[in-house]
């Protein structure tokens, strides 16, 4: 079996079939573009947004407006994370609080709590809180043969932050950022600046020898 690059969140999620209903004053197709264009899962952005719409009476456009950021935070941009943050406790303000869970694919009892450990820890998880033990959170990378960033085998990896890491591949240099629903790969510069930062803490990134993909991994604890 070749593992790909992915979310363990994403493990159990059935796309649904289907499109959006429209909203006056908003083009949620060219929202569903964007998702692509940044590098998201159209069909995860289609399905969250979808349940989000249809969990209950149809919101005001703005608030719309913020599910879809929220949905495509969950649809792995993460370049949308302290956006969606933003509209998700924008929404709750609001009281939409079913339509948030529907969108991220949990409980509404558990929205505010997972909004407020994520800004403390980008890898949070209601459902995983108990688990006490190691658990994958993502594979992320692979061969560039088979779609993936690499032609040789990734080696050290470098803390750099919270959620960042810097990889050496074969004489590159390579800068990625993870969270619990997405993440990028790049190129990083020729002299990247010395943080200093320990990293997410029990949160590592692991070379394994016999795959092109990074495993990021919380320790048990």
């Amino acid at each position: 079996m070749i593992r790909r690059p992915g979310h363990s969140v994403n493990a159990s999620v059935a796309r649904r079939p289907g499109g959006l209903p429209a909203v006056t004053g908003l083009d949620l197709e060219l929202a569903e573009a964007n998702v692509a264009r940044w590098g998201g899962d159209t069909g995860l952005f289609r399905t969250s947004l979808a349940a989000a719409l249809s969990s209950g009476p149809l919101p005001e456009a703005a608030a719309v407006q913020d599910l879809a950021a929220v949905a495509a935070w969950r649809a792995g941009v993460i370049g949308l994370r302290k956006d969606a943050l933003r509209a998700a406790s924008s929404c709750l303000d609001a009281g939409l609080v079913d339509a948030v869970g529907a969108t991220l694919g949990m409980p509404g009892t558990d929205v505010a709590g997972f909004v407020d450990g994520q800004r403390t820890d980008r890898f949070f998880w209601p459902a995983w809180q108990q688990l006490g033990r190691a658990y994958l959170i993502a594979r992320i990378g692979g061969f560039a043969g088979l779609g993936g960033p690499w032609l040789a085998h990734p080696g050290d990896v470098i803390a750099d932050g919270d959620g960042r890491w810097l990889v050496e591949v074969g004489e590159e240099l390579w800068a990625v950022d993870a969270d619990l629903f997405g993440h990028s790969v790049s190129l990083a510069g020729d002299d990247p600046a010395d943080t200093g930062d320990p990293g997410t803490a029990g949160v590592r990134v692991v070379s394994v020898p016999t795959s092109y993909l990074l495993e990021v991994v919380r320790e048990a604890g």
